[in-house]
């Protein structure tokens, strides 16, 4: 089964690279648990802003480097991850915009549909077909990223194409994959005296599922060079 596969090769990349994604990791980690804390703090208007727009900046460097390192290696980053920002990375966050929009777009669109019809009971059954819509494109439309972290020329149309003998495969890595992760993760967060998971948790979450990505993306692009 190819989501096994790609779901073994991300444990494996991820325990092999594990010195070089700590120390290129680590500032972005940082960064983002304080983000995090800000934002627990009440805060509006500009500083909010700032805070939401760097929280997307820190993560996009985060996943960014964790896709290099799975796709091209530990000497595709510097020992201590990326430190400055460039158009590969504004191109990164544009396309997260773009698939926040479109499914912002999607769930609007239901609740729109639900209000004509004055279905007054569906808000449940609206909530499940939206997050199987908006888990289904954003599988489609996934492969831009490790693309556009590998600073390859992935645009949303190709990986829709790329990933259409595919779609089973993408929509388990972008919603089962995450799902079995943060069970395990968030029942430990009951133990006494280990608080601290529930930092390490969005962390490790982000990493195992961008390593899941990068596999499903070297699976597909590679299978799709050998039928060419």
């Amino acid at each position: 089964m190819k989501f096994l596969k790609v779901i073994t090769s991300a444990f494996y990349f991820v325990a092999e690279q594990r010195v070089c994604l700590t120390k290129a990791l680590a500032w972005p980690f940082i960064a983002s648990v304080l983000i995090d804390a800000a934002s627990t703090l009440e805060v509006s208007g500009t500083l909010s802003v700032i805070l939401v727009v760097t929280s997307i900046g820190v993560k996009s460097i985060f996943a960014i480097t964790t896709h290099r390192v799975m796709l091209l290696g530990p000497e595709s980053v510097s020992k201590w991850g990326i430190t400055s920002w460039s158009i590969r990375e504004t191109s990164y966050v544009l396309h997260i915009l773009g698939l926040v929009a479109v499914v912002i777009g999607i769930f609007g669109l239901l609740m729109v549909i639900v209000s004509v019809v004055q279905i007054h009971a569906a808000s449940t059954l609206v909530g499940v077909v939206a997050l199987f819509i908006i888990a289904w494109l954003g599988g489609r439309f996934s492969l831009v990223f490790p693309g556009i972290a590998t600073d390859g020329d992935v645009t949303f149309s190709q990986s829709w194409e790329l990933t259409r003998g595919y779609q089973a495969l993408m929509f388990l890595v972008v919603i089962g994959f995450p799902v079995l992760l943060a069970g395990p993760i968030y029942i430990l967060e009951f133990v006494p005296y280990i608080p601290f998971l529930s930092s390490l948790a969005p962390a490790v979450i982000i990493v195992f599922e961008v390593a899941a990505l990068s596999m499903a993306y070297q699976l597909i692009t590679t299978e799709e060079s050998c039928n060419c």
